[in-house]
Formats: structure tokens, sequence, C-alpha cells
């Protein structure tokens, strides 16, 4: 007996939602086994001194990415997939036109102060550490613009293709520049030809990526009229609050290690961050299915079908649950053989951190997609409100917990972050949109 077609259909979106989450989580993984290869490759081509001179290049670019890139990526893909589910295909590339003009407006701006004030204190840079600088700058841009690029194929609901400037070209062209540089030049490396080569890497990256999304762009049949709502100062005023939650969550990112570092040992520092990074392994659920269902929240809100919404967020959740619990449960009965076995006997004692922060990530995890929905609904300032009482209660409780429990504290205070805000983020999302995050799909009293 053949099934009715609303079940026809919700059964043949759970099909394509599973297999893409899959997809996605493969593309996770074969990133964080090629970021793993080049921390080794790095490290041991380069030596500690030009490792740490390679590393601070990235984490420059990093931190200039924030007002270059800022929310422009999320602001792509909810604005894109709400114009096309009323198929209004001008808007889209008056979208698409205005963020790569606002990208490369902002990243000359930073390649022009960063270089002025590089410069000016030159003469405290040896030739190897100016030249890395220098590269970094160029770096900024072509990594924004490849992942405007995964944004907007997002948006139009290639899903798995969007992840590739991200997670799968750039690094996979990076491990394959250093392995070709290597067997050329064999084992020595200096720091300016590492991030040279990252820099070809991302360049390579975007020239791929960009005819794949002109492949992909929706075809054009006759002009519409920009309406009160699709406008640069509408635009610009959405990506204020998502460029502070970007801000806002790399400050989250970082506030345990700083602080850490300011309370105990440097070697304490790089224990937490091995269980921190291992523990990332549990999150990849979650990330994953986000960057699938992310264009589907901002179909669904735009034309009001809020019954499809909370199914299409029940069923995501359960998949994230899938993919999370057992990651979790392996983490804590056996954190500590793992953190030996992968990374050596001297990280021992970061097991107890790691299931710690295995628990946080798991609830994370169980309350579902919340930053998603909340931003692909227009409902960023929410978002931004629950991060940022999450950053001062973070800050808070490593304070106090740092110097009584160490390393241990710092993870309880990540975990119990994670914890409240995403209550708080919850919350919104049942009184902004009246639906359920988690896997239980609680129907909400309005």
């Amino acid at each position: 007996m053949s099934l009715p077609p609303r079940e026809r259909n919700a059964e043949a979106g759970r099909r394509v939602l599973f297999r893409s989450g899959m997809g996605s989580f493969a593309l996770r993984a074969v990133n964080a086994v090629a970021a793993a290869s080049l921390t080794i490759l790095m490290a041991r081509g380069l030596g500690p001194s030009g490792y740490g001179v390679y590393t601070y290049a990235l984490a420059l670019v990093m931190l200039l990415n924030v007002p270059t890139q800022g929310g422009l990526p999320i602001l792509v893909v909810r604005e894109t997939a709400a114009a096309l589910a009323h198929m209004q295909i001008d808007r889209v590339y008056r979208l698409w036109r205005w963020a790569t003009a606002i990208t490369l407006g902002l990243a000359l701006t930073v390649a022009l102060v960063g270089t002025t004030v590089g410069w000016l204190f030159r003469a405290h840079f040896e030739p190897v550490a100016w030249n890395s600088f220098l590269l970094a700058l160029l770096l900024v841009p072509l990594i924004v613009l490849g992942n405007l690029c995964g944004a907007a194929l997002r948006g139009v609901h290639r899903v798995l293709l969007g992840q590739w400037p991200e997670y799968l070209l750039r690094p996979a062209l990076l491990l394959l520049a250093i392995l070709a540089y290597r067997g050329f030049a064999g084992d020595t490396m200096r720091a300016d030809v590492a991030v040279g080569l990252h820099t070809l890497a991302a360049a390579v990256a975007l020239m791929i990526s960009a005819p794949l999304l002109w492949r992909a762009r929706p075809q054009r049949e006759r002009p519409v009229a920009a309406s009160a709502d699709d406008t640069p100062p509408t635009w610009l005023s959405s990506m204020i609050p998502l460029t502070l939650l970007s801000a806002m969550q790399m400050i989250l990112q970082y506030t345990d290690l700083v602080m850490l570092g300011f309370f105990r040992s440097s070697e304490t520092v790089g224990l937490y961050r091995v269980a921190a990074q291992a523990s990332l392994c549990v999150s990849f659920g979650l990330l994953a299915v986000n960057l699938i269902v992310a264009p589907q929240f901002a179909r669904d809100h735009a034309k009001g079908d809020m019954a499809r919404l909370q199914q299409v967020t029940t069923l995501s959740a359960r998949l994230v649950l899938l993919l999370t619990l057992p990651v979790t449960l392996v983490f804590l009965m056996v954190a500590e053989p793992i953190v030996t076995f992968v990374f050596g006997a001297a990280y021992g004692g970061s097991g107890t951190a790691l299931g710690i922060l295995a628990i946080g990530q798991l609830c994370n995890a169980a309350f579902g997609s919340v930053v998603f929905l909340l931003n692909m609904t227009g409902h960023e300032r929410d978002t931004v409100r629950g991060l940022s009482i999450g950053v001062v209660v973070n800050a808070l409780l490593n304070l106090a917990l740092i110097p009584l429990f160490g390393i241990n504290g710092a993870a309880a205070a990540t975990a119990l972050t994670l914890l409240i805000w995403n209550v708080l983020l919850w919350r919104a999302v049942r009184r902004r949109l009246g639906i359920d995050s988690t896997a239980l799909g609680l129907r909400v009293a309005r």
C-alpha cells in the first residue's frame, strides 16, 4: 500500500537529509585528517622557530577575517535561499555583487592598514617574518572570496559542493603543495615559503570554486525591481550583528586558553589544547548537519511553512544526536588511552578534560541547530545577545575554576558555558519561531 503524498514527501526528505548529512560528515572528517597531516608536516619541516612564525601569520589571518568577512557567508546563504524560495533571481545577483564589493573593499582596507602598520614596525621583523606577514595579508581576500563562493553554492542548495572550497579544496591543495615542495627542496622549509604555499593553494581553490558557482547559478528570467528588504542598507544592518557574532565566537574559542596560560604553565596550555581539539570530533555531526539545513531553514521561514520548519528541525536534531552520542560515549570510556595513543604519553593528563569537554559538546548538540535557526530566520540579534552572555559567563567561570582545578576547571567552564548559552538560544527559538529545536520536537504553545 502506497503512503499518502505528505508522508512520501517526509520520507523522501529524511533520505535526502541523511545522505547529505553523511556526505557532509565525511567532508569534515577528511578536513580533520588533512589538518592533522598539515600540522605534522609543518611542525617537522619548519622547526619550532619557523613553525611559530607560520602559526602567527595564520592566526593573524583568522583575526583579520573577522572585519573582512564578518557575517557575510551566513547572510549570503540565508538571503540567497530566501530569494530563491520566491524565485527572485535578480535579488540573488544583486546580493552576490554587493557581498563581493564589500569583501574586496574591506580586504583592500585591511591590507593597506596592515601594510602601513607593519612598515612602521618593520625593524622589529626578521626578513622571513616580514615576508610571511605580507603574504598573510594577501591570503585574506582569497580565503574570504572562497568562503563566499561556498556560501553562495549552499544558498542555491548545492550543499556538499558549497563545502568544498573551505573543507576540501584548500587543505588538499596545500597538502599537495607542501609534499611537492619537500620532494623538490628536501625537508627544510622557511615560514614565508609555507605561507606562500598556503596563499597559492587558496588562489587555486578560488579559481576552481568560482566556475563551479558560475555553473550552478540560477538562470535569470526577467529583471525584478529591488524591494525595501533587499537593498544594501538592509543587508548591512543584518551583517553587523552577524559580524559581532563571529567576533564573539572567536573570543569564546580562545578565552579558556588565554586565561589558562595566565594562571598555569605553557605545558598545561598544551595539554588543554590537545583535549579541546580532540573534543571537536564530538561536534562534527552538528557542524555537518548545520551546513545542510541552513538553506532549508531560510526557505521554509520565507514561505511561512512553520510545520515544515519544525519537521526539518526535529529530523536534523535527531540525526545530530545519532552522529554525536557514540563519539561522546567512546571519549567518556577511553579518553585517556585515546589521547596517549594519538598524541603520546606526555599528553596523558588531558584525558579527564577531554571527557568533560565531550559532555559539553554533547549538550551543545542536544539542543539542535539553535544558532542557525535564529540566524537563518532573521533573528541574529537574539544569537548575539545569547553569545554575549556566554562570553561574560565563560570569563567568570574560567576566572573561578582555573585557579582551583587547572585544566579540568577550564574544561568545566567551557562545558557549562555551552550549556547555558544553548538554553538561552533554545528559549529564543521557542519564543520567536514557536518551534522546539531539540530531537524531541515538542509542541510549543503559542
